[in-house]
């Protein structure tokens, strides 16, 4: 029940926002040689410069309940999953407070531009032998929100179930999608972006690219730029 009540309230503000290397040292080298054997002239190769490590400006996330992480730039502020309960929502977002409510005109019906927040859900409980799609649909309320369709993307190394949703109580609403992973057998790992027109922005794909879902794998960074920072938040690895 816990369950159902988080994705019927991720469902209700979803649609609500869419409205608006070490270098190892060299072996040293024998200059024992036979007494009638000249000594070779050894050749000096021109020292190379120092290339300068550059600290990255993506960061990983890791929760430690569930094993799966990701990496974000390392401005965004990060909300983690309760240390307990049943499932739970990771978010994540380039704005704070102060930034979304002095640049947006309307709330959550108009979102500032730049600004992107994603809902990582954790579902638990689900019918091992369902698909991801079926699985999900079993704790959505059909009568206030219902399946468009579903579709297979190969997301970095993974298969990953991509569903539109449609709101059944404001039909004027655009479609949403939701990107499903298989966490475990009994677990679903939902993202959920909002707004919905950040589904192709670079900074989108690459935090999606990045995740992985067991402890064991480790989080690759990814080499693009970010967009620029919207809020002084700090970078301290």
């Amino acid at each position: 029940m816990k369950t159902k009540s988080l994705v019927f309230l991720l469902v209700i503000a979803i649609f609500v926002s869419a409205c608006v290397p070490a270098v190892a040292s060299p072996e040293p080298i024998s200059t024992t040689v036979e007494e009638t054997s000249p000594i070779p002239t050894q050749t000096q190769e021109p020292s190379q410069p120092e290339i300068p490590v550059v600290p990255s400006v993506w960061k990983t996330i890791r929760d430690p309940r569930y094993g799966f992480g990701l990496a974000v730039p390392c401005w965004w502020l990060v909300s983690p999953i309760p240390a307990e309960g049943v499932g739970g929502v990771m978010i994540i977002k380039n704005y704070d407070e102060a930034y979304f409510n002095a640049n947006s005109k309307k709330g959550f019906w108009e979102w500032p531009n730049g600004t992107l927040k994603l809902d990582i859900v954790i579902m638990e409980g689900v019918d091992p032998a369902k698909s991801e799609t079926d699985a999900y649909v079993q704790f959505i309320d059909p009568t206030t929100t219902g399946l468009v369709s579903a579709e297979t993307q190969q997301i970095s190394s993974r298969t990953v179930t991509v569903v539109t949703l449609s709101n059944l109580v404001n039909t004027n609403d655009p479609h949403t999608k939701l990107f499903i992973f298989r966490l475990a057998p009994d677990k679903l790992l939902i993202v959920a972006p909002t707004p919905q027109n950040i589904i192709d922005a670079p900074d989108f794909q690459a935090v999606l690219q990045s995740i992985v879902l067991t402890a064991d794998e480790q989080v690759i960074l990814p080499t693009i730029t970010p967009a620029p920072a919207l809020i002084n938040a700090s970078c301290v690895q």
